[in-house]
């Protein structure tokens, strides 16, 4: 019976055994799901950098749920990458090659732009007009007011044989404000004629007078004979001829009244030159004046009675540059000396007296102004050098393009 049992023992054993390495062989089978889940976790997360379609699974999976929102984030993906796209475009088709070039193209001068020197030229010559022409056909007018301020006192006196024949002390303290009208016309292109009209106003304190009127109307005319030409200077040539239109200081009574004018007939000739070295236009001048002799006055001077005056001649000269520093302000300094020589005044009792040598000289710095592509303002301040100058001066003169007459220089 033992061994009937122990039979039975190692047959139950085996069948155990056996039962268990099944079990063991089949428990992989069934929890295959758990490995395989695995194996896809990692090949997913390895895919995931180099496979860009996962987003649009996961997107489609979540559309089973909320499908509008899933096709609007699409959308708007989508756009947001177009925008991208599009604004990126431009800036990757401009380089800085381009920049340079077009940058380089806007400063370069185009057509119709005036060139440096003829900027120069032309805020020069609206101030200085006696060193420059117009064309042919062309009108240019102008507008300048000026204010000289004169602070003198003068002894009028005449000694013969150490006798003392006229004394008379003087006392000048004058404002005076001149109001001028010009106009130009070329004739032709080297040929250029002019006219000013002046309108006067004084003052004396010392007299406590004053008065205003028409001054001393002048024709002037001005010429190149010589075209222009490399390496030399150009000349202009000029002339002049003045009125005695204004209220004569010798048929005025010198005592209480003023005079607008000089008195006298005069002409003058004149000639001029100019050259410019970037960035400056260097200038001269030279003039002289004659005054034609005044008879059949009657004016008291003391105790006498002038009866004719010899104006004699005057002359002068002037030198200066123009200098601009930019397209819209320019300035020009100038000196200018003048010299009145051989004036003799004739009385009624046929004694003549004849007033001693005068010097003027002042110094003037002009500032101009590009008020507009046409215009320019120019603004005066002058000093006087010597007692026969004014004490000082001041200026302004501007074209009138109100009137439809400008001068246009390119």
């Amino acid at each position: 019976m033992n061994s009937k049992w122990m039979n039975k023992t190692l047959l139950a054993i085996s069948i155990q055994m056996l039962m268990g390495a099944a079990y063991a062989a089949e428990e992989p089978a069934l929890g295959g799901y758990e490995v395989v889940d695995q194996q896809e976790e990692v090949e997913s997360t390895t895919s995931q950098p180099a496979n860009a379609n996962l987003g649009g699974a996961n997107a489609a999976e979540e559309s089973a749920l909320g499908e509008y929102e899933a096709v609007d984030e699409q959308e708007t993906q989508v756009e947001a990458v177009a925008a991208q796209s599009a604004d990126a475009q431009p800036v990757t088709e401009t380089s800085p090659v381009d920049e340079k070039s077009q940058a380089s193209s806007a400063l370069q001068q185009q057509e119709g732009d005036a060139s440096k020197e003829a900027n120069l030229q032309e805020v020069f010559t609206s101030n200085e007009r006696q060193y420059s022409l117009i064309k042919k056909g062309d009108i240019s007018s102008y507008y300048d007011i000026d204010y000289t301020y004169y602070r003198d006192t003068q002894l009028d006196m005449e000694m013969a044989q150490g006798q003392l024949y006229q004394l008379r002390v003087q006392e000048n303290a004058t404002h005076s404000i001149t109001n001028t009208f010009t106009a130009q016309y070329g004739i032709l292109d080297n040929l250029t004629f002019s006219a000013s009209l002046p309108l006067v106003a004084k003052t004396d304190l010392l007299k406590d007078t004053s008065t205003a009127g028409l001054g001393d109307i002048s024709l002037g005319a001005r010429w190149e004979p010589f075209p222009l030409q490399a390496g030399r200077l150009p000349l202009i040539l000029f002339g002049n001829l003045s009125t005695k239109s204004g209220d004569s200081p010798y048929e005025v009574n010198s005592a209480t009244d003023l005079a607008t004018g000089k008195g006298y007939y005069s002409a003058g000739v004149g000639a001029s030159t100019r050259k410019y070295i970037d960035p400056v236009v260097l200038f001269a001048s030279v003039s002289a004046n004659y005054g034609f002799k005044e008879t059949g006055l009657n004016q008291r001077r003391g105790s006498r009675v002038i009866d004719e005056f010899e104006p004699g001649i005057s002359g002068g000269f002037a030198f200066g540059f123009a200098y601009s520093f930019n397209y819209d302000v320019s300035m020009t300094m100038s000196y200018q000396q003048s010299f009145n020589t051989g004036s003799e005044f004739t009385y009624s009792s046929g004694e003549s007296y004849s007033p001693a040598d005068q010097t003027s000289s002042t110094l003037a710095i002009s500032l101009g102004v590009r008020v507009s592509p046409e215009t320019i303002v120019n603004g005066t301040v002058g000093f006087g050098l010597t007692e026969d100058a004014p004490d000082v001066s001041l200026g302004l003169s501007f074209p009138l393009d109100i009137l439809g007459f400008g001068k246009k220089i390119r």
